[in-house]
């Protein structure tokens, strides 16, 4: 036995594991090509069984399932079924969908096993179900134009007398026809197995009337040289397998057929093949019980598995992007697209689950690693990251000088938080800044272990270092919590390193005001720190001479910018500086600020808490905030904010952002890992897609067919009572729709086109009567020049009560009664009766006590009409409402006021100039806070929590500045005051 074993059980062995290592390498290697979404439950679907898809006009997608239709948007999902009551006539007669394809006058037909039924897109509703249709098998193209086959029947759908027509028994040979098309120009191709040629039907016009006879044409095209097996067919194109087993995709339109490969082996390993199409230049193959193949372009069609684990009905092609849409049984419908993705994202979960702590520093090495400090689990370093990306035996964790690999990962006991790492210039190795448990470190690459800095002078606080710069080989410049900027005198000892000299810079602006709270150091050339502080602005330190001069931005916009979170040299003498409340642009010239501006959430920002500022090699910045990561072009002030695309973190820490001086990408980190972007940083995007209106409600009513139609554009007239409306819109891309972002206007009452935003729902109210459009734009990212509009007449009808004509009437019949008087009272004065004597010297000043004064937490605001005092009613109802919602904000409150962001702007700025909307929402969660801690025992945490501010450092700094004392101070002396009054 044990010789047995030592040869040929051992060989077999080895290659066994050998090509199980190389087919799971290859899958991997595969899935990265692929990205595979999966639509089921959870988004909406019916049930996860899904015998057909198809794509309507719009670029809806529809599903039928084994329980209902589905219409998918890219964010909704609408689900229609059989109808409570019964009504054989206006609903489906089963909810197993076995076929969807296009109809005339914007409607589908929708196949079951039990008939077809034609359904409106419009009203979202069975208009017909045709008796006897059992067996018809129905084919169309985009246009509509409909043909049926029913065994050697074939029929034709009469757009006029809205009805099948019966062209006879025509079909030749109609037990080997397996599958049809209808072309572009409404011809029926009749595909035949074991035949090489096809049968062509058409027909003049698919709209006559009763009395006009059809003229059926009839063409038999040779369309290879061997007998065809199998068709497999995809919108207006198909592809085909032939006697001997050889694969070709066939154009219709071109009448050309290419050769791809033989696919015996593939036939015989894998068994029966669902349907064949086209992704890019690779061909995708759907085999009913083994899943998806690629057969890859630029490999010789070889084959890879992209995943075996699906049991397949159904796949389609997508008309307007690269995707397949494959449906499946019991998984739902899959969404197989190439991976074009513009940033690869690793999120801490994937390589182990007790990795939970966000990312606040990231660098990477010469020697092409990657590391990153987290706020609790360490250092994690990722050696070669390019290849080692996503594998788990690769990666390394430290605290402080401890080690382990990520197998053997156990969370460590003492503070590991890691707050800044930065690579050696004159030694070998990664400075790494933490907490005073492991406070500063060294790695070395010639010894392949961390090195404790000894000798730092914490001077008794919790320290925490947030950046290092290296002057020489013995020389550091860190920025410290609690100490500010200190500079180190360092001395490597053999397997030590010595502190030998420690001096803390004292930057003040006068009575006794230290910067002692950097969150970000950036270094310009060799002499010159940038210092962010958390509440007092920029600090330039020269390094060299030991001066500094103190920026203060709040000072010169007006606006509470001081807290710095991040700093970005743009050019020579622009830089970006990322705040808690939105990004300040400057120009610093000659020891002083030449100019200076703010951009926020009013300009397109997604969120005004900028973590981080990076600028790619295109000109273009990058800024990740607390939701998602904008992206900015500074010559044209143009933002855009990306979610999915690969970008799969949505909240972003402070400190995690970093461009790598080998590659130049650019790297960010938040609560759940981290990403880089890929090298060119630009998204690869589909043609423009129309937008398409989903919905329209008047009043709580949808609104069904257009009624009124200006310039050639439907629209909808709505009586002047009613003028509650609201729309939704969408553009169905299932590719880039996340990142999509729409501005719209009312034109002809918005004053200009609101800011653009990831809305795709609009409400007006209170909309006087007159004669609007409606328009709304899109972009899906900041350099593009989209010529698609969305457009739309309202017409708002005068109320009758409203009416000019009423009007006139009223003061016809007004002058009439005074005559009436005055011809039959001649002394009567008809200025007593409506002004009355004794105030007529008084009109001119009741007509200029036109207005009044209101204070709300005391702020005072001037009120001219019952309109503006009814917005600030309900805005300040608003805050008060929202005041722990971290969204509220301006978009948030003028969405809830149903008005574009400039709107609000400009109504609230016409009712006082004191303070802007942000500072006063701001004021009343600083009340609020205040009134907790006065009536509460609530604790400091709990009472930030419930006011929606989310940073602790930031609150205690406000609050400090509205009330001369910290939270803990005034909750005492409020209770002090209230002993004392009893």
């Amino acid at each position: 036995m044990i010789n047995a074993w030592n040869s040929p059980m051992k060989l077999k062995l080895f290659i066994f594991l050998f090509f199980a290592f190389v087919i799971v390498h290859i899958k991997a290697s595969v899935s990265d090509k692929y990205l595979i979404n999966n639509i089921t439950s959870t988004n909406g679907l019916s049930n996860s069984a899904v015998l057909t898809i198809f794509q309507d006009s719009d670029g809806l997608m529809w599903f039928g399932t084994y329980d209902g239709l589905n219409c998918y948007d890219s964010k909704t999902m609408a689900v229609f079924r059989s109808k409570s009551p019964y009504n054989e006539d206006f609903t489906f007669k089963s909810n197993i969908i076995h076929k969807i394809c296009q109809a005339d006058n914007q409607c589908l037909w929708v196949k079951t096993f039990l008939g077809v039924a034609r359904f409106s897109l419009i009203k979202r509703e069975i208009e017909e179900i045709y008796a006897d249709s059992e067996n018809y098998v129905v084919y169309s193209n985009a246009k509509g134009d409909s043909w049926v086959v029913n065994g050697s029947e074939l029929l034709y759908y009469n757009t006029i007398l809205k009805k099948f027509v019966s062209l006879g028994n025509v079909i030749p040979k109609a037990d080997k026809c397996t599958q049809a098309l209808v072309t572009d120009s409404g011809e029926i191709w009749l595909l035949y197995a074991d035949s090489p040629d096809v049968v062509c039907f058409k027909i003049p016009s698919f709209s006559v009337q009763q009395s006009v006879k059809i003229e059926l044409e009839k063409e038999r095209i040779k369309l290879h040289n061997l007998s065809v097996n199998r068709y497999f067919v995809q919108n207006d194109s198909f592809s085909f397998i032939d006697a001997e087993n050889n694969l070709y995709l066939y154009d219709v339109a071109a009448k050309t057929k290419v050769y791809i490969r033989n696919i015996s082996d593939l036939m015989q390993q894998y068994g029966k093949i669902e349907n064949i199409t086209s992704l890019q230049e690779d061909v995708i193959i759907a085999f009913h019980l083994n899943g998806l193949v690629s057969l890859n372009s630029s490999k010789e069609y070889r084959e890879e598995v992209i995943d075996r684990s699906v049991r397949i009905f159904s796949m389609t092609k997508d008309r307007y992007n690269d995707i397949a849409w494959v449906g499946t049984d019991g998984q739902g419908v899959l969404m197989l697209t190439k991976n074009n993705s513009i940033a690869q994202t690793l999120e801490l979960t994937r390589l182990s689950p007790l990795l939970k702590r966000q990312v606040r520093s990231i660098a990477t090495d010469r020697h092409g690693g990657l590391w990153f400090g987290t706020k609790g689990d360490g250092l994690i370093h990722i050696p070669e990251y390019e290849k080692n990306w996503d594998r788990k035996e690769a990666v390394e964790l430290y605290s402080g000088s401890s080690r382990q690999a990520l197998s053997d990962y156990l969370p460590w006991e003492n503070d590991n938080r890691v707050f800044s790492i930065h690579e050696s210039r004159f030694h070998d190795g990664m400075w790494i800044g933490g907490t005073n448990a492991n406070l500063l470190y060294f790695y070395s690459f010639e010894q392949s272990r961390m090195i404790k800095v000894e000798g730092f002078d914490t001077k008794g606080y919790t320290v925490e270092i947030k950046g290092v710069y290296e002057e020489d080989a013995s020389t550091l410049w860190v920025s410290v919590n609690m100490l500010g900027l200190v500079r180190l005198k360092v001395d490597f000892k053999g397997d030590q390193i010595l502190i030998t000299d420690q001096e803390e810079k004292i930057i003040s602006r006068g009575n006794n005001d230290v910067y002692l709270v950097f969150f970000s150091m950036t270094n310009q050339g060799d002499s010159v720190l940038w210092l962010g502080d958390r509440g007092k602005g920029l600090v330039r330190y020269n390094i060299k001479d030991n001066t500094y001069k103190l920026i203060s931005f709040q000072q010169k916009l007006n606006r509470p910018v001081d807290d710095v979170l991040s700093f970005c040299q743009y050019d020579e003498n622009k830089f970006y500086v990322g705040t808690s409340t939105g990004v300040v642009s400057m120009k610093y010239e000659k020891d002083s600020v030449r100019a200076i501006s703010y951009i926020g959430q009013e300009h397109g920002l997604s969120n005004d808490m900028i973590h981080g500022i990076l600028s790619d090699k295109n000109g273009f910045l990058w800024m990740s905030s607390n939701k998602g990561l904008n992206k900015y072009n500074p010559m044209n002030g143009r933002i855009h904010t990306f979610y999915g695309n690969g970008i799969h973190i949505e909240e972003f820490s402070d400190g995690a952002y970093y461009k790598c001086p080998y590659s130049g990408r650019l790297f960010f980190g938040g609560v759940n890992g981290l990403l880089y972007l890929s090298d060119n940083s630009t998204a690869v995007y589909s043609p423009f897609q129309n937008i398409v209106l989903r919905d329209f409600w008047i009043e709580n009513k949808r609104a069904l067919s257009p009624n009124y139609e200006e310039d050639g554009r439907n629209g909808w007239e709505i009586d002047g009572k009613k003028v509650f409306f609201r729309f939704n819109f969408i553009v169905p891309d299932f590719v880039g729709g996340e990142n999509i972002e729409y501005s719209y206007m009312l034109e002809g009452y918005d004053a200009d086109w609101s800011v653009f935003s990831k809305t795709n729902d609009v409400t007006y109210s209170s909309v006087p009567p007159g004669k609007y459009m409606f328009k709304v734009r899109y972009k899906r990212d900041i350099n593009e020049n989209n010529e698609k509009l969305l457009m739309i007449p309202i017409y708002i009808t005068t109320p009758w009560y409203k009416s000019p004509f009423l009007y006139i009437g009223l003061v016809i019949l007004l002058f009439l009664l005074v005559g009436t008087i005055l011809h039959f009272f001649p002394s009567f004065n008809p200025v007593d009766v409506f002004v009355g004597k004794g105030h007529q010297d008084d009109s001119k000043e009741d007509a200029e006590e036109t207005f009044q004064e209101v204070i709300y937490y005391g702020v005072r605001f001037t009120i001219h009409s019952v309109e503006q005092m009814g917005v600030l009613e309900k805005f300040v109802a608003i805050v008060e409402n929202n005041l722990d919602n971290e969204e509220l904000g301006i978009p948030f409150i003028a969405s809830e006021l149903n008005m574009s962001t400039r709107q609000f702007y400009r109504k609230f700025n016409e009712m006082t100039t004191d303070i802007s909307p942000n500072e006063f929402i701001k004021l009343c969660r600083l009340e609020k806070a205040a009134e907790l801690l006065k009536n509460t025992s609530l604790s400091v945490l709990e009472i930030i929590s419930m006011i929606g501010i989310n940073s602790r450092s930031y609150f205690y700094k406000e609050f400090i500045k509205r009330y001369g004392c910290t939270p803990k101070d005034f909750r005492n002396t409020s209770s002090l005051n209230e002993g004392g009054n009893d």
